[in-house]
């Protein structure tokens, strides 16, 4: 059944903000009365709510339109950890089922014709011209030695489970086991890659683990050194899924089928340097984003999203060529995303091997 996205509900300011002011006032009071724990475990409750975290920041921010969530942490301080989710039980000695996955052959012409046209996005506030961008494409061959490298900055974000892939969460839909998270996506996009004669460099390490601030940091470490070891390095992909709410507390599952079968529908998002760091190589990124869509949204029309520019810069500085692929999203299953991880593969092999 599909899923609806969450709709607003009245002023998404008013509520937070009395409740801003009456918390100022109460602290005073509980301070005096020594009821500190009581004050904390409210305020916790409000950190988790994601309607009055909205509101606290149209405060400072301002009130504007929804726009695309990408890779939301599953809580404010997603390094502690939770007790785990009352789902199925499930044993090391349980067997997995693995679905026998065979990716459909590309359809004839996929790489002579574009969409007319592909939509992009975001509210950076840069000025750019896709039109010129499919006229004048930037093109990536293939070349000897490692040619695409693939890190997980929020490697342990997860699906949900299915009858293939059952775990238990260590925390909201996320868990360091990597036969069950974004990371399992890319050791499948890898051997994808390998097979179509692409050398790739899988890297498994989750940088979001045990800490989840700084994983940006820790990645871009990781990516500078890999692209030193191999300068033969064009194209990097920071892999992750998505995670949109529902009104109902239910996580939004970004389905599209193709010959009966279900698969989850994906994202590039492209880092800039609106937020003030350096970024040279943010048209360039765009660039490559926008036409190979243009060929991606020609042969499978719906698989892909539009293209989210960004004005963080999402360590993609360091490359032309470099992208974030949102693969589903935290209500879609790992069956799904293998999927279309592996259609996208050939894909993408196909596009390199020119």
């Amino acid at each position: 059944m599909k899923k609806r996205p969450v709709r607003g509900r009245g002023n998404p300011i008013a509520l937070p903000a009395f409740l801003c002011i009456l918390l100022a006032v109460l602290l005073l009071g509980v301070h005096c009365l020594g009821g500190e724990p009581a004050f904390e475990a409210l305020l916790t409750r409000l950190a988790t709510s994601e309607r009055f975290v909205a509101g606290a920041l149209s405060l400072e921010l301002g009130p504007g339109g929804q726009s695309p969530v990408v890779h939301t942490p599953a809580k404010a301080a997603s390094g502690l950890s939770l007790p785990p989710e009352p789902e199925e039980p499930f044993t090391e000695d349980e067997p997995v089922s693995e679905s026998a996955f065979s990716a459909p052959a590309l359809p004839a012409g996929a790489f002579s014709c574009k969409a007319e046209t592909v939509e992009v996005s975001g509210t950076t506030g840069l000025s750019f011209d896709v039109d010129e961008m499919l006229r004048n494409p930037l093109e990536i061959r293939k070349t000897d030695g490692p040619q695409v490298l693939i890190v997980h900055t929020h490697g342990s974000e997860a699906y949900t489970s299915d009858e293939n892939y059952r775990y238990v969460s260590e925390e909201a839909y996320r868990s360091t086991d990597t036969r069950f998270n974004v990371v399992c996506v890319g050791d499948r996009l890898t051997e994808v890659l390998e097979a179509n004669g692409i050398q790739t460099i899988h890297c498994r390490t989750m940088f979001d683990s045990p800490a989840y601030n700084g994983s940006y940091g820790r990645s871009l470490a990781e990516i500078e050194k890999q692209l030193d070891a191999h300068p033969s390095i064009q194209v990097v992909i920071d892999l992750h899924r998505d995670d949109i709410s529902l009104e109902n507390g239910g996580k939004m599952s970004l389905d599209w089928a193709l010959d009966g079968q279900e698969y989850a529908r994906m994202m590039f998002v492209i880092g800039s340097g609106a937020s003030g760091l350096k970024h040279d190589n943010w048209e360039q990124n765009l660039n490559w984003a926008v036409n190979l869509q243009a060929k991606l949204d020609a042969a499978y029309p719906g698989l892909m999203r539009a293209v989210n520019l960004r004005k963080q810069r999402f360590n993609q500085h360091l490359r032309p060529g470099s992208m974030i692929i949102e693969c589903g999203a935290s209500g879609n299953t790992l069956t799904q995303a293998l999927r279309s991880i592996e259609l996208f593969g050939g894909f993408l092999a196909a596009e390199l091997n020119g």
